[in-house]
């Protein structure tokens, strides 16, 4: 849900960035209605603003939560209040990083679903 000031993270293990790119993808009807993407559904996200959202992926699994974040927006603010609230070292290696800005996913139910893990949330601003 859209909370102004809150970052949310995803981590993934993808083959490549197509694959990453396609898991993003929202496709549309002849009509211009929106058709949510494969993340839209697997997590139960209505709505992002795609403007406010980015997703990277890395040739590696990296094992260091910091090292996937690096270069991302606020990284000076974002990286550090992950690492203390997840810890640095992630339990299995994840090559890729989903991040949605001004929004709060908070459902616990849908934690991992085929290879992405929702990570949490926190404060950016």
């Amino acid at each position: 849900m859209e909370q102004i000031g809150y970052v949310s993270l995803w981590i993934g293990k993808f083959s490549t960035s197509e694959e990453l790119e396609k898991y993003l993808l929202v496709a549309y009807t002849e009509d211009g209605d929106a058709v949510p993407s494969q993340f839209e559904k697997d997590f139960k996200v209505d709505y992002f603003d795609e403007d406010f959202s980015e997703a990277h992926y890395a040739n590696q699994d990296m094992r260091k939560l910091s090292h996937l974040l690096e270069g991302c927006s606020y990284d000076d603010v974002v990286i550090p209040n992950f690492v203390e609230k997840y810890r640095e070292y992630l339990p299995d290696g994840f090559n890729s990083m989903i991040l949605i800005y001004d929004f709060q996913h908070n459902k616990k139910s849908d934690n991992e679903i085929k290879g992405v893990k929702y990570l949490g949330s926190i404060r950016y601003e």
